[in-house]
């Protein structure tokens, strides 16, 4: 029942005397239709407070491990313009599997090692379109995380904005110093972990023109997604 029924039910109760006719005065109506917008008003702003604690990295849970590791796969690939994109496609098709395949290994392998949890994901989840890693990604980093339709090939392009790279990373290193078993070598194992994954199923990206990793920006990645999970540990002292 809505809320709008609940008001008006409440406001025949409080009237009802027993008689076959019940008149509501215009006074009765308005004073139903103002809480009514104080209810929706308190819920949307409670809304608007999740939402704006989810993207600052300071909602009551933190991001999933699965959701981190795909966007630092994103980042270790360099997907960060148009010309560097992965393409998403359709999980159902040969193409679309392989991508998912080879972008999942490496977010895979840094998801076990944070949360030493080694139990494999159903086949179903581990997709970039339709999946829910990718969904609580943009769900956390909104227009830094870019999903726009690729005209060449069908499916659409998905990368994080050069400009937005050092927001991202101190947003995820922000995020993961939150998990309080979580450790410094952990997260430097976990990191390796993924980009060993990640570069042993490269070459179902490299035929496609889409690896463009470089081990130097790599390095430097890890450096400062360490460095940003340090300072996030130090500030919650």
């Amino acid at each position: 029942m809505g809320i709008e029924a609940r008001l008006m039910l409440a406001l025949l109760e409080s009237q009802y005397a027993g008689e076959d006719h019940l008149i509501l005065t215009v006074s009765d109506i308005a004073t139903a239709e103002r809480r009514a917008m104080q209810i929706y008003r308190t819920w949307a702003m409670a809304r608007l407070s999740q939402v704006v604690a989810l993207r600052r990295g300071q909602g009551s849970e933190v991001m999933q491990a699965i959701a981190v590791g795909v966007v630092i796969a994103l980042l270790v690939n360099r997907s960060d313009t148009k010309d560097r994109a992965v393409i998403r496609g359709d999980h159902s098709t040969a193409d679309g599997q392989q991508v998912d395949s080879a972008i999942f290994a490496g977010a895979e392998a840094f998801a076990a090692e944070v949360s030493r949890n080694r139990s494999s994901r159903a086949t179903g989840e581990q997709r970039l379109k339709g999946g829910y890693a990718l969904s609580e990604a943009r769900r956390r980093l909104a227009d830094h995380l870019v999903v726009t339709p690729d005209g060449n090939n069908g499916g659409e392009l998905l990368y994080i904005p050069a400009e937005h790279r050092r927001d991202v990373v101190e947003f995820l290193g922000r995020d993961l110093a939150r998990r309080p078993r979580l450790t410094q070598s952990v997260l430097a194992s976990a990191f390796d972990l993924l980009v060993a994954a990640y570069r042993g199923a490269a070459g179902q990206l490299a035929h496609r023109g889409m690896v463009f990793e470089r081990s130097t920006d790599t390095r430097s990645l890890k450096d400062d997604l360490i460095q940003e999970f340090l300072k996030g540990q130090r500030s919650s002292l």
